[in-house]
């Protein structure tokens, strides 16, 4: 692919970190692809590649033009959304016991999510109108690097903890919470944090504008000891 010369994309390298940065059309994703075909071509082991995309849709893209182009691979690197890792952190290895979730916790979907905050502005004497509102929000604070319950308004603060109360009763997180958790548990547990450090000698971020501080700062910690992180 040749794009036009205005949509080429641009590689910026610094520090062992490679960003790629161009407009929708312009070949990114195809850049990408030719990394993966290239390590894999390298004999780098696919289990230490990790492809994070935004979507699941892209996941799929992903793996589907890898197996087109490597037909005898017989394991495909690692390929999904960033919460898709978190999820196998937590459940690989029995590691949510480390931060005393149990194992039949289940992972609550928008839709799901939705109603129950919808619920919890109906008990207050809230508008509902508003719920889709607080939702975003409640996912804006969640997904905050640094948080403080005290500093939050006091309605804010009460439909947050009944939220938070809600799933916590019902053994649920949602999707915020499974990059918030895996990420206190690299934070904290110094075997769970280098067996991942080792394991991910690369790691391809796409849609990388995208990505909240708490992202950001999971894919750091993975990225610290082999610091092969390519951002698109």
């Amino acid at each position: 692919i040749v794009p036009r010369p205005d949509q080429a994309p641009v590689l910026e390298y610094k520090e062992g970190k490679m960003a790629v940065n161009a407009v929708a059309g312009a070949g990114k994703t195809t850049i990408m692809l030719a990394l993966i075909m290239k390590l894999l071509d390298e004999n780098i082991a696919p289990q230490n590649i990790f492809v994070l995309t935004f979507m699941d849709s892209a996941a799929r893209n992903f793996k589907e033009r890898i197996k087109s182009n490597f037909k005898n691979l017989t394991e495909l690197p690692h390929i999904s959304t960033i919460h898709g890792l978190a999820l196998r952190i937590l459940r690989e290895n029995n590691n949510h016991v480390k931060i005393n979730l149990d194992v039949d916790f289940e992972i609550v979907d928008e839709i799901k999510r939705s109603a129950i905050i919808k619920e919890i502005t109906y008990n207050l004497g809230l508008d509902t109108m508003k719920a889709e509102l607080y939702e975003r929000s409640i996912s804006a604070y969640k997904n905050q690097k640094i948080k403080d319950e005290d500093r939050l308004s006091p309605l804010f603060k009460r439909i947050y903890l009944n939220y938070k109360t809600t799933l916590l009763s019902n053994n649920l997180i949602d999707y915020d919470d499974l990059l918030s958790l895996s990420l206190s548990l690299l934070q904290m547990d110094k075997g769970v944090r280098e067996y991942y450090q080792n394991l991910m000698q690369y790691i391809i971020e796409d849609e990388a504008q995208d990505s909240s501080e708490i992202q950001q700062e999971l894919i750091k910690i993975l990225s610290d000891n082999h610091k092969n992180l390519i951002r698109c």
